[in-house]
This record gives C-alpha cells, sequence and structure tokens, in this order.
C-alpha cells in the first residue's frame, strides 16, 4: 500500500512540475516593431533614447526597427549620426532592419547600408507582418507643429 501511494505522490509531483513548466513556457514573449520614416536627428537621437531605456529596463524585450522613406538615413553609413549607438544596440539583439523598396528609391547601394542592419523587400509589409504576429507596434519620431 505504501508503494502505491509513493508512486501514486511521485506521478503528481511529476505531472504538477510538467504543467507549471508548460504555463511558464507559454508565457508571452513580449516583442515590438518600431517604424523609424523621419530622417532628422532629432527623431533619431529619441528612438537611441527610447532603445537605451527600453534594453536597460527589459532586457528580454524583442525589438526589431524598420527604417524606411527618410529614416533609412539611421543606417546609411554616410549619413548617419548613430551608426556606433545601432552597432552596440545590435550586441544587445536589437535587430535593424532596412526596407529595400527605398534603398532603390534613393539609389542606396546594400554596401551603403551598415552591416549591423538586415534588408527586407518592404518596410510597410514588415510592419505589418510583425503586428500581425502579435508584435507591438510603436512609431518612432518627434511630433512637428
Amino acid at each position: 500500500m505504501k508503494s502505491i501511494l509513493s508512486v501514486t505522490m511521485a506521478l503528481f509531483l511529476f505531472f504538477s512540475a510538467y504543467s507549471l513548466k508548460a504555463q511558464n513556457s507559454d508565457a508571452p514573449q513580449h516583442k515590438v516593431v518600431i517604424q523609424l520614416v523621419n530622417g532628422d536627428s532629432l527623431s533619431q537621437r529619441g528612438l537611441m533614447k527610447n532603445l537605451k531605456n527600453l534594453t536597460a529596463g527589459w532586457p528580454d524585450l524583442q525589438i526589431e526597427v524598420v527604417c524606411h522613406g527618410p529614416g533609412i538615413s539611421l543606417l546609411h553609413t554616410k549619413k548617419s549620426l548613430f551608426l556606433d549607438e545601432v552597432q552596440q544596440f545590435k550586441t544587445k539583439g536589437v535587430d535593424f532592419v532596412a526596407c529595400e523598396n527605398t534603398m532603390k528609391s534613393k539609389h542606396i547601394d546594400r554596401k551603403m547600408i551598415t552591416e549591423d542592419a538586415r534588408t527586407v523587400p518592404m518596410g510597410l509589409k514588415e510592419v505589418i507582418l510583425k503586428q500581425e504576429a502579435g508584435w507591438s507596434y510603436i512609431k518612432a519620431g518627434v511630433v512637428k507643429n
């Protein structure tokens, strides 16, 4: 009788632990896609400040920054004021993305985009796909009056 009780108790503990682990692994992984369409340094500086706060205060947050339109200048090796910051945030897991449509329209060769960024065919599509996959959305930039 004692052995049946011991086996039953062991199975109960095993399945309880397994259930708890499954619940924790189903916990939502927080992800945010940030859209940058502004080429001005004030907007880009604001983005850098936001990334600093997010990576410091929420280290397991998954972040992707999609740059298109004038925002592509953040990733342009000859125009960006923030290449060092982009590189630092890349080492912290921030994913930077350049829009190939913007690159084509602005005659920007891939070699002109920092190696710390990857490219996607369409920046807007990337933002939409991330939102459809449950990512939170933030539009970077400053409001001009």
